[in-house]
C-alpha cells in the first residue's frame, strides 16, 4: 500500500518528495454490540485492512485532498471552508481537517492522497479509519501534541457534526489505539481500556461480508437509541443514580421491566446482557477459553438477532451456516446490522469448509459473499516503503 499511495501521490501531484503516510485500520467487534451508545462495554479487535493518507506540507493556506477509490479531488482554501454533504467520504476528512483548525493545529495548507483497501459499507467502521488516519496524518505532518483518546473523541466528534450519525465511541477508539495481536476491552463510560493478548493458536477470526448494503442501519441506530433512553427514564424513577442501561443490574431490570413496553423491555434486555457478555468473553479470551468464548458470540447474536431486532435474513443464514460446521466455535453479526458482516471464530482445519458451504446461502439470496480470514491485525500509525 506505501508503494500505491506513493505512485498515486505522484501522478495526481507531480512528485512524491517529503511524502509520509499513515494507516488507521478498520475493526471488526467481536462481541458488545449497541453497547457503546448506553456507556457499556465492547471487544473489538483491528483488522489487517486499513485506510491509508500520503501527505505533504504546502507553503500557503490551500488544501488539496484526492479520493482515489473514488476518483474525487476536494480543492480549497483553510479559510473558505463549506461543510460537506453528510454521508459524503469527504465529510469525514475536511470534518477532522476543520475541527483541527479550529484549535489553532492546521497552521498551513498540504496536499494528500487517500486509499484503502476496507470494504465500504461492511461494518468494519471504514469512516472511522479514515477519520483517524487523517487525523494522524495531520498530527505527523505538523507535529502537534494530541493523545490517541484525544484522536478518538475528536473523530467521533466529526461523525456526529458532519456526518450527522450520533455513533458511539468504539470504533474511532479501536482504529487509533487497537494493538496488533490483541483485542480491545473498551470501557465506553470512562474510556478505560486494556488490549487483552487474542492467542489464538490453531483458530482464526474469519470475517464474511454478506454484500447487503446497510440501507437500514441509520434509522435503526437512532430509534434503538431513543428506545434505550425510553428505559433509563423508567430505571431512573427507581434509581436516580442512573444514568444510562449500563447502570441498570439484572435485579433491578427483573423488578421493574415489565412496566416497559415490549419492545423497549427486549432492547434493555439486549443491552444489559450484552454488557455481561463482553466482560464474560474478554476474560475467556485472558484465560484462552476459547470454546467458551465462542458460545458468547453466538449468544450475543441471538439477541440482536430476536431483543434487538438488528439482524436480517442474510446475516442469520450465515451465521447459521457457519454454526452448523464441525470446528466453528462461535459465529455473530457485527457492526450495526441490517446487512454488513458477520465474525466467526474458527479451527483452520475448518475455513475451507466454511468457504464452500456458502453456496446455499449464494443460491438463495442471489449474492456472493466475500470471506477473509485474518492472519494477524494492524495498528494505526506511519508506513514506511520497507
Amino acid at each position: 500500500m506505501f508503494e500505491h499511495i506513493r505512485s498515486q501521490f505522484t501522478a495526481t501531484f507531480g512528485d512524491d518528495n517529503e511524502l509520509q503516510v499513515i494507516m488507521a485500520p478498520g475493526r471488526v467487534n467481536l462481541i458488545g454490540e449497541y453497547t457503546d451508545f448506553n456507556e457499556g462495554f465492547v471487544f473489538p479487535m483491528t483488522v489487517d485492512r486499513g485506510v491509508y493518507a500520503g501527505i505533504r506540507a504546502r507553503a500557503d493556506q490551500r488544501v488539496r485532498v484526492a479520493s482515489s477509490r473514488f476518483g474525487e479531488l476536494i480543492d480549497y482554501h483553510l479559510d473558505d471552508f463549506e461543510k460537506p454533504v453528510p454521508g459524503h467520504w469527504s465529510c469525514y476528512v475536511l470534518g477532522v481537517i476543520e475541527e483541527l483548525r479550529l484549535l489553532g493545529l492546521v497552521p498551513h495548507g498540504f496536499d494528500a492522497v487517500i486509499d484503502g483497501n476496507l470494504n465500504l459499507g461492511a461494518g468494519l467502521s471504514s469512516s472511522a479509519a479514515l477519520e483517524t488516519a487523517t487525523a494522524l496524518a495531520l498530527q505527523s505532518l505538523f507535529g502537534f501534541e494530541m493523545s490517541r483518546i484525544d484522536v478518538a473523541t475528536l473523530c467521533q466528534r466529526v461523525e456526529h457534526r458532519y456526518a450527522n450519525v450520533m455513533c458511539g465511541i468504539m470504533d474511532q477508539f479501536a482504529s487509533g489505539l487497537g494493538r496488533s495481536g490483541h483485542a480491545l476491552l473498551l470501557d465506553c463510560r470512562t474510556l478505560s481500556h486494556v488490549n487483552i493478548p487474542a492467542n489464538l493458536d490453531e483458530h482464526r477470526i474469519v470475517i464474511i461480508s454478506s454484500e447487503v448494503k446497510r440501507e437500514l442501519a441509520s434509522s435503526a441506530y437512532n430509534e434503538r437509541r431513543a428506545e434505550c433512553e425510553e428505559g433509563v427514564k423508567l430505571f431512573r424513577q427507581y434509581d436516580p443514580t442512573i444514568a444510562s442501561l449500563r447502570d441498570v443490574t439484572p435485579d433491578l431490570f427483573d423488578a421493574y421491566g415489565d412496566q416497559l413496553s415490549d419492545v423497549v423491555f427486549r432492547r434493555c434486555r439486549h443491552v444489559i446482557t450484552e454488557n455481561a457478555r463482553v466482560l464474560d468473553a474478554s476474560a475467556a479470551l485472558s484465560a484462552d477459553e476459547l470454546p467458551h468464548f465462542g458460545r458468547l458470540m453466538t449468544a450475543s447474536h441471538k439477541s440482536l438477532r430476536d431483543d434487538f431486532e438488528v439482524s436480517c435474513d442474510e446475516l442469520d443464514c450465515l451465521v447459521d451456516i457457519a454454526n452448523g460446521i464441525e470446528g466453528v466455535l462461535g459465529s455473530r453479526m457485527t457492526g450495526a446490522g441490517f446487512g454488513g458482516c458477520t465474525v466467526t471464530l474458527i479451527h483452520t482445519d475448518a475455513i475451507e469448509t466454511l468457504r464452500a458451504n456458502l453456496l446455499p446461502y449464494t443460491n438463495r439470496f442471489g449474492l456472493n459473499p466475500e470471506m477473509f480470514v485474518l492472519q494477524g491485525n494492524l495498528e494505526a500509525g506511519p508506513v514506511s516503503s520497507s
